[in-house]
């Protein structure tokens, strides 16, 4: 008896210490692409990030154009096209490139935020807490002649 007694002790001492694995549950974003690759002036394109959330950490996702941060995007994940089911994991948005853009290699960043507003917090390989982010390249160039 007095064996268990000092087991259970030493449990209920070392678990709130040491806490759980939080890492295995950590929001990620598994997949980010843009569909077609290479746009044209006046196209359409769709983005879609694919994102493992299993604490439901996410509220939303929004995204700038590296090149000018003035454009900003915002993905939805509700079911409303080109999203194909609410609440999958899948975030996704529909682009159409100006008529003015100019040709050329652009980045778009995309950044996740949680309940509070505030962009969710993951450890990268190194142990280093950032932001949950994927970036998707993009071509942009004219028609062939």
């Amino acid at each position: 008896m007095c064996r268990y007694t000092l087991l259970l002790v030493i449990v209920s001492l070392v678990l709130p210490l040491t806490g759980c694995n939080t890492l295995s549950g950590e929001p990620e974003i598994t997949r980010a692409t843009i569909d077609p690759e290479v746009l044209e002036p006046g196209s359409s394109a769709v983005i879609t990030l694919t994102v493992k959330d299993r604490h439901s950490a996410i509220e939303r996702i929004e995204g700038i154009v590296l090149e000018d941060p003035r454009i900003s995007f915002r993905l939805r994940d509700d079911g409303e096209p080109p999203d194909e089911k609410a609440d999958d994991g899948v975030w996704s948005m529909q682009v159409d490139v100006p008529f003015q853009a100019p040709p050329g290699q652009f980045r778009l960043e995309f950044t996740a935020f949680g309940p509070d507003g505030l962009p969710v917090s993951v450890r990268d390989e190194q142990g280093r807490v950032i932001p949950l982010q994927a970036t998707v390249p993009i071509i942009i160039q004219y028609p062939p002649e």
